[in-house]
């Protein structure tokens, strides 16, 4: 598909899906006869990647890193899952800390 269909499917623009391949952080396109890229499955699957990735606050550099370990391996590698352990502890402070400040509100507001 051309970069406007991409970009109407991913709901990237394609500014940023243009970064990402200079970057190296989606594989590139096939190119047409015509010189124009051609997305596809593979792309669309890596931009879900980087978007779950940012989601949880990934940077994009560890999430590349990540993502390259995956094809790789054809799993998560344990640093990367460790990683998610991480993010996921941290989140879950966060979290906490939210409910614990949500308390406070209501008391005052009481």
């Amino acid at each position: 598909m051309k970069i406007s269909e991409f970009e109407k499917k991913s709901g990237i623009s394609r500014d940023t899906i243009r970064y990402y391949e200079k970057i190296g952080l989606i594989t590139p396109p096939a190119r047409g006869v015509n010189g124009y890229r051609n997305y596809g499955q593979v792309q669309l699957e890596e931009l879900a990647f980087i978007q779950k990735g940012q989601k949880i606050g990934f940077t994009l550099t560890a999430i590349k890193e990540g993502y390259r370990r995956y094809r790789e391996l054809g799993y998560f590698c344990p640093e990367f899952k460790e990683q998610l352990r991480e993010k996921k502890a941290q989140l879950s402070l966060q979290i906490s800390n939210n409910k614990k400040a949500i308390a406070e509100i209501n008391k005052m507001l009481r």
